[in-house]
């Protein structure tokens, strides 16, 4: 253990004394002060110094998005509506299981349940689903519905999902 110690003091005072040498670093001297002159030589300084500030380039922020900012804020903001929410948009389109679907006299309804164990009756324009779906048709084996969400550029984009009835029961 004490030669360890021996070995690394050494060590460190040869890198000591490697580093204090003669030799002049290339550290940068500033220049002296010298004297001014008359005090026009200090305004046509001065002016050519004004000069070179206004040449430097300033970051206007005007019509830019901050870099900082995220991406996904736009997103977060346009799902908090503050609309109220019926009970079919707490749940996502997959959390619902289609139980029937009735075409005959009149708009056809279909009949989910929903998570919470409840069962809902639907119809076309019914707004369903957490991303703001809207159920555009009803056929005999498909519910359609229309989601709108925001993707990361903040475009609005809007897309078909459908729900099928899982299991064919005949009455």
């Amino acid at each position: 253990m004490m030669t360890l110690f021996v070995k690394c003091f050494v060590v460190g005072l040869l890198l000591f004394v490697a580093g204090c040498s003669d030799t002049p670093s290339n550290v940068e001297q500033r220049p002296s002060a010298t004297k001014v002159g008359p005090a026009k030589s200090v305004t046509s300084q001065a002016k050519t110094e004004v000069k070179e500030v206004k040449d430097l380039f300033v970051y206007s922020t005007v019509g830019q998005r901050d870099p900082f900012e995220s991406l996904l804020k736009k997103e977060v903001e346009a799902r908090e509506v503050k609309v109220p929410k019926t009970p079919l948009q707490k749940f996502d389109l997959g959390q619902f299981r289609v139980q029937a679907i009735l075409i005959g006299k009149g708009a056809p309804r279909a009949m989910v349940s929903a998570p919470d164990g409840k069962n809902y009756i639907l119809r076309p324009g019914l707004k369903i689903g957490k991303n703001n779906g809207v159920i555009k048709d009803i056929t005999k084996s498909t519910i359609l519905v229309e989601e709108s969400t925001i993707d990361l550029a903040g475009k609005l984009v809007k897309g078909i999902q459908s729900m099928t009835i899982s299991d064919k029961k005949t009455f």
